[in-house]
C-alpha cells in the first residue's frame, strides 16, 4: 500500500465464493466493460484491501454478494472503498419458509441494507422485498438470475466438454457421471458457528443440522456406495456445498474408485456433463432444468416445514433405496419440479439474457442520483472504532503521515501501544487470506474466463 490516490471505478464487484459466484459477474463485467465501464473484480477478504485503513479504489457503484444490514456492508468495504451506491447480488435469493413473512429475520434486511438496489431472481422474491421488508419498489430490479445465462445455447460453448473435463480429473470418459450436489454443510461445525446460524435462523437450525443434514448425508452416502459397488460402469461425483468439508465423503473417495469428490468448477459445468444430476433441499434442480437435464430430488429425511425450501414442498421426492436404486436404471423420467414453480422464482426469459438486463439495471443505477445512499447511512454502517484507531484514520488522509504510519507499522522493532492493534489486526487478516486463497482471484484469471465469455458471445446477435 501507498499514499496513491484511489483507483478510480464505475463498478466494483466484491464475491464471496469463487465456484458460486466468480463466472457470473465476469459475464456482468464482460457487458459493463464491452459498453466502456471501469470495473474490477475483488474477493470480499482480499488481503491487500483488508489491510488498508484508507480508500485505495473510488467506485461509483459497488455490486455486493448480499446486503443483509451494517454489519454485512462493512464485512463488504472495510476502510478500502470510497463509494456512492451500492446494488446487492443477492446470491441467496430463496430463504427459509419460517423467514418468508418474519420482518425481523436475518435475509429480510435492516439499517442501510434497505436502501441499496436489489436483484430479485423473479416475482416471487419481489413480493417478499415488498411485503415483508418494506423495500423501496424503485429499487429492486427483476433482471432473472445471471448464472443462468450460461446455460442458454449462445454460451454453452463456454463450458469444457465431458472428455476435456473428465481427462483433468483423470475420470474414464467412457463412464457414465451422476452429480450429487451436495446441499449440505460441514460435518464438524464448532460450537460458534451454530450459535450463529441459530441467531441468525432460529434455535430449531441446531437441530436442522444434526437431525436433518448430518444423517441425510450419511444416508445418502450409503444408497451412493451401494450403487458404486454394483455398478462399475458408473461414476458418482459428489460436489460439495460452497464453503463444505465433508469428512464422510471423502472417507468414501478413498474405498471406492468410480466415487469422487470435486469442489472445483461452477455447478453448471458439472452438470452439463452429467448423465443425471442428484440434489436435496436445494435450488440445483434449477440449473439441471436450464440445462435440459434429468434432476432426482432425494429425501431420506423429511426437514421440518420451517426449513425446507418453499419450492420444493410439492417436488417428486426419492425417499427410499429402492426408488433410489430405479433412478439409476431409468430412462427419461418426469422431472420432479413443474415449470410454472421455477419461472415464479427464476422468471425466465428465452428472448433477453439476464446479464444484458443486469448491464442495463447498472447503467441506471450508475446515471440516476435516485440510488445514491443518503450521507446519514454511510457515516453510521460502521462499528465505532476506538480512539487510538480513530486517530490512525485520521492521520491517514495525509499521503506523507500515512507513508510514516505504514513505516512504523511495518517496522517490528517499534513497540508502541499505539501499533500493536493494528500489527494484530493485520496478523488476523493474513491469517484469513491464507485460509481462503482458494477463494482468491486476480486479474489474469478474471480475464482468462472474460475472454472464454467473448469467444463465444462477441460474433453471436443477440
Amino acid at each position: 500500500m501507498s499514499g496513491k490516490k484511489p483507483i478510480e471505478l464505475d463498478y466494483l464487484f466484491i464475491y464471496e465464493h469463487k465456484v458460486r459466484e466468480l463466472e457470473n459477474i465476469c459475464l456482468m463485467k464482460y457487458e459493463l466493460d464491452r459498453r466502456g465501464y471501469r470495473t474490477h473484480i475483488i474477493h470480499i477478504e482480499d488481503e491487500k484491501a483488508a489491510k488498508a485503513v484508507k480508500p485505495i479504489y473510488h467506485a461509483k457503484v459497488i455490486v455486493m454478494m448480499a446486503c443483509y444490514g451494517n454489519d454485512t456492508m462493512e464485512w463488504h468495504t472495510k476502510r478500502y472503498v470510497k463509494f456512492e451506491k451500492a446494488i446487492d447480488l443477492q446470491w441467496e435469493n430463496i430463504i427459509y419458509p419460517m423467514d418468508e413473512k418474519n420482518s425481523n429475520a436475518f435475509k429480510n434486511y435492516s439499517g442501510i441494507g434497505k436502501e441499496v438496489v436489489r436483484v430479485s431472481w423473479g416475482e416471487a422474491n419481489r413480493r417478499r422485498m415488498l411485503d415483508v421488508v418494506g423495500m423501496d419498489p424503485e429499487k429492486i430490479k427483476v433482471i432473472g438470475h445471471v448464472g443462468m445465462d450460461f446455460l442458454r445455447d449462445e454460451l454453452r460453448g463456454y463450458y469444457l466438454s465431458k472428455e476435456e473435463l473428465l481427462q483433468q480429473y483423470d475420470i474414464d470418459v467412457n463412464k457414465k457421471i451422476y452429480l450429487f450436489a451436495s446441499p449440505f454443510f460441514s460435518d464438524t461445525l464448532d460450537e460458534s458457528y451454530l450459535n450463529k446460524m441459530c441467531t441468525r435462523f432460529g434455535e430449531g437450525w441446531r437441530q436442522y443440522y444434526f437431525e436433518y443434514m448430518l444423517k441425510s448425508k450419511a444416508i445418502i452416502l450409503e444408497w451412493i456406495s451401494k450403487v458404486c459397488e454394483s455398478r462399475k460402469d458408473i461414476v458418482f461425483i459428489y460436489r460439495p456445498h460452497p464453503a463444505e468439508i465433508s469428512y464422510q465423503a471423502e472417507k468414501l473417495e478413498k474405498k471406492l474408485d468410480n466415487f469422487r469428490v470435486i469442489g472445483d468448477k461452477s455447478i453448471k459445468q458439472w452438470i452439463v456433463i452429467s448423465d443425471k444430476v442428484y440434489t436435496g433441499n436445494s435450488s440445483t434442480f434449477v440449473e439441471a432444468f436450464l440445462a435440459r437435464k434429468m434432476c432426482y430430488m432425494i429425501f431420506p429425511i423429511e426437514p421440518s416445514e420451517d426449513y425446507e425450501l418453499e419450492m420444493i414442498k410439492g417436488a417428486d421426492k426419492i425417499k427410499t433405496f429402492e426408488a433410489f436404486e430405479k433412478s439409476i436404471f431409468e430412462v427419461g423420467g418426469k422431472f420432479p419440479i413443474k415449470e410454472e414453480l421455477i419461472d415464479t422464482v427464476y422468471s425466465i426469459d428465452w428472448e433477453k439474457p439476464s446479464y444484458v438486463k443486469f448491464a442495463d439495471m447498472a447503467e441506471e443505477v450508475l446515471s440516476n442520483p435516485y440510488y445514491t445512499l443518503t450521507k446519514e447511512s454511510l457515516n453510521n454502517y460502521r462499528v465505532k472504532q476506538g480512539v487510538g484507531t480513530r486517530i490512525i484514520h485520521q492521520v491517514s488522509k495525509l499521503d506523507c503521515l500515512y507513508n510514516i504510519y505504514l513505516k512504523l507499522l511495518n517496522n517490528e522493532k517499534i513497540q508502541w501501544k499505539l501499533l500493536q492493534p493494528m500489527r494484530d489486526a493485520h496478523r488476523k487478516i493474513e491469517d484469513t487470506a491464507r485460509n481462503l486463497a482458494f477463494e482468491q482471484t486476480n486479474d489474469i484469471e478474471v480475464q482468462s474466463i472474460v475472454n472464454r465469455i467473448a469467444e463465444q458471445l462477441d460474433n453471436k446477435d443477440l
